[in-house]
């Protein structure tokens, strides 16, 4: 057995897991926080605009792509800190997208907090939303990478930055699709969340030094990680643990790998039933509609299934991370990927 096979041997246990990981997270919030800050003092004081970037940016996040993205770059020998300028960059995309988000699916909170469209109207936070993507432009190119460097970056977040567009369109068009299938959501969400992945994953790589092989393999790993992760986050969606609307996919029609799995296996009375709830507008289902289809998602074995794909699906991604030399980064990046299918909140 590997030093690092020995060491992930010890991390069976979801709360000593969960706890690494997110005193890691902490870590790479702490150092983001002062570009981050900086970021939202160039926006002008203008009425709703500089303290909406503020207030989106306060919120925080998890930092899990700013977390593969500097770990990505120390798989290769290169240096945490000179990570961050790019790692920063796809926090501010983050943003961008949670706040469009939102928006799209009128989910009321964020992170236990207001939605930012929700504190500042759906116009000003859309504008709000605007602002993060030339932020993160300026983050990649105020750093002091080397010219060609820095057009790798802007090409790789051009380049996943559309397959994360494509991924949410499919994802609208999927709500209106009465028979999805398993490979239509996995399409899905591999464009949606696993290119979003790929992106830290990929950029962090560039800056450290990786070879095309090597890229290859960080974008492979992502696209697999990125996908069990939203899984996982589906699941909090159902048993709490986002800091939103419990069952807000539920109320939003969304044909997440329990919905097409349980309209698969369910009776074709039930099924009709699932459909007829997912597919009424948002505010129209009652509470004893919300628990009926959590009940039907564990009677048909949708939890079951959709937790054993997420866990199928981070075997093969770590697949990928075994190719790389043992480093406490190999380590880590496989400890981040058990993270997303298992993290608690």
């Amino acid at each position: 057995m590997s030093v690092v096979a020995d060491r992930l041997a010890k991390l069976n246990n979801i709360e000593e897991l969960d706890a690494d990981v997110e005193k890691f997270l902490h870590s790479v919030d702490r150092h983001l926080a002062s570009q981050m800050r900086k970021a939202a003092s160039r926006v002008a004081e203008i009425k709703c605009l500089k303290e909406g970037v503020a207030y989106q940016i306060q919120t925080g996040g998890k930092r899990i792509r700013a977390a593969l993205c500097v770990t990505s770059c120390e798989l290769f020998g290169g240096s945490y800190l000179r990570a961050l300028g790019f790692a920063a960059a796809i926090e501010h995309l983050q943003n961008f997208t949670l706040i469009h988000d939102d928006i799209a699916d009128g989910d009321l909170e964020r992170r236990s907090q207001e939605a930012t469209w929700v504190r500042y109207g759906i116009a000003h936070a859309i504008n709000i939303g605007d602002v993060f993507v030339p932020l993160s432009s300026m983050a990649i190119l105020e750093t002091t990478y080397a010219p060609e460097m820095k057009l790798k970056l802007m090409q790789i977040v051009s380049r996943f930055g559309l397959e994360v567009a494509e991924g949410q369109s499919l994802d609208i068009n999927l709500r209106q699709n009465n028979a999805p299938t398993v490979e239509e959501y996995m399409e899905c969400t591999q464009k949606k969340t696993g290119a979003f992945l790929a992106m830290a994953t990929v950029g962090g790589g560039i800056i450290g030094g990786a070879s095309s092989k090597d890229l290859r393999h960080l974008k492979d790993f992502a696209m697999l990680a990125g996908t069990a992760f939203q899984i996982k986050d589906d699941l909090l969606d159902l048993i709490g643990g986002k800091g939103r609307n419990l069952g807000s996919d539920i109320l939003e029609g969304k044909r997440t790998l329990f919905a097409v799995y349980a309209a698969q296996q369910a009776a074709e009375l039930e099924r009709r039933r699932l459909l007829r709830i997912l597919n009424k507008p948002r505010n129209a289902n009652t509470p004893n509609e919300l628990e009926w289809v959590r009940d039907l998602y564990r009677r048909t074995g949708a939890i079951d299934y959709a937790e054993n794909m997420a866990a199928r699906l981070i075997e093969q991604a770590t697949q990928y991370v075994s190719k790389f030399p043992e480093s406490e980064a190999k380590y880590r990046l496989i400890k981040l990927s058990k993270y997303l299918s298992m993290r608690l909140h």
